[in-house]
């Protein structure tokens, strides 16, 4: 009786130590693929900007597309991201944005402006990188956004990550 009293104690101390550590672990999971696959949007689009042509013009940027998918979702979902019905799928396919793992969040790029020659202009557009989820589907979202800025020299890289109610 003493042995099965001990054996249910430290079944206990485990559980206790164990579960919190597991569900922080799970919920930083599902935090972190926004801030990955932004900066690889970021990226995406920064290399598009430095090496595209049209017409024998110049650092060129395609037009917005998102939110996609349309709506964020709870469990994660494979959300091809170049399929016809999606709205904007030349634009990521333009970009190359294509998660390869199934997502949660829904995501947008936002150019202030696009086409072609946007280098060396004094208005100096921006671009807007954006991710919204709702993990735990109370209606809340969190979002965070990546916003780069064009140079009159070329592109101003997106360091700073926006976040509003990052565990909403």
């Amino acid at each position: 009786m003493l042995e099965a009293a001990l054996l249910l104690c430290l079944v206990g101390i485990a559980l206790a130590i164990f579960v919190p550590t597991f569900a922080r672990r799970v919920r930083a999971n599902k935090i972190n693929e926004a801030p990955e696959l932004l900066r690889d949007l970021s990226a995406r689009a920064a290399a598009y900007y430095a090496t595209s042509w049209d017409s024998g013009r110049r650092h060129c940027l395609p037009p917005g597309a998102g939110p996609t998918p349309a709506e964020p979702s709870v469990e994660a979902e494979s959300v091809d991201f170049f399929s016809d019905e999606v709205e904007g799928h030349q634009t990521w396919q333009a970009l190359g944005f294509q998660p390869d793992r199934p997502i949660r969040y829904s995501y947008t790029y936002a150019p202030s402006e696009h086409g072609c020659d946007l280098i060396g202009r004094e208005d100096r557009g921006t671009v807007s990188f954006r991710a919204e989820g709702d993990l735990d589907g109370d209606g809340v979202r969190s979002t965070f956004e990546r916003r780069a800025r064009l140079r009159p020299d070329g592109w101003d890289q997106a360091d700073v990550l926006h976040v509003h109610q990052r565990v909403e």
